[in-house]
């Protein structure tokens, strides 16, 4: 049965390999959202934190894919070929690189699709553009300053200081984003 299974794994290693990285990739960013994500509530960062962390993190195991691929060396080595008799195919230069790049991209794309159906990079980075219109008393929005609208709306992600209730309700914007990010 051993020698069965043995057989099995190495008949099918690429498709058991990218299952593999798709689970690591999956229990990462489970791991990293559920223990390290704080939005700061500030208008002018929460975009670009919740883009680091949603774009940054997916680069790590892209490279590593790239990197410890065997079609690599054999892609350097097929580019870097002096002219002789036999030409370089670039179509064949292309197949490598376009199966080296799909492999590494598994565990980015599973990182980034985690992360957007968790929603709270997607809260954090797009709560100023709820349209405060159509979910909240939009008849006030148009009296507040844009600044200190974007502050208000900012700090929609954290409940422990957000004061605009009488504006947006919490309870009605963390849904709506939530929805659109998934």
């Amino acid at each position: 049965k051993f020698r069965m299974i043995f057989r099995f794994l190495q008949s099918n290693q690429e498709p058991f390999m990218n299952g593999i990285c798709s689970i690591m990739a999956l229990a990462s960013a489970q791991m990293y959202s559920a223990f390290d994500f704080n939005c700061p509530c500030l208008p002018g960062y929460n975009v670009a934190y919740s883009a680091g962390i949603l774009l940054a993190p997916p680069l790590v195991p892209f490279l590593l894919g790239l990197v410890m691929n065997n079609n690599v060396s054999m892609l350097a080595e097929g580019w870097k070929q002096p002219p002789g008799r036999r030409a370089k195919d670039p179509a064949v230069l292309r197949c490598t690189f376009c199966s080296t790049a799909q492999r590494a991209l598994i565990a980015p794309v599973v990182w980034v699709a985690v992360t957007l159906l968790d929603g709270k990079c997607f809260l954090c980075a797009f709560c100023t553009a709820v349209p405060v219109t159509m979910l909240g008393n939009g008849n006030l929005a148009p009296g507040l300053p844009p600044p200190e609208l974007a502050r208000l709306l900012a700090r929609v992600p954290c409940p422990e200081v957000y004061d605009g209730d009488w504006l947006l309700a919490h309870e009605l914007a963390v849904p709506y984003l939530r929805c659109i990010s998934q």
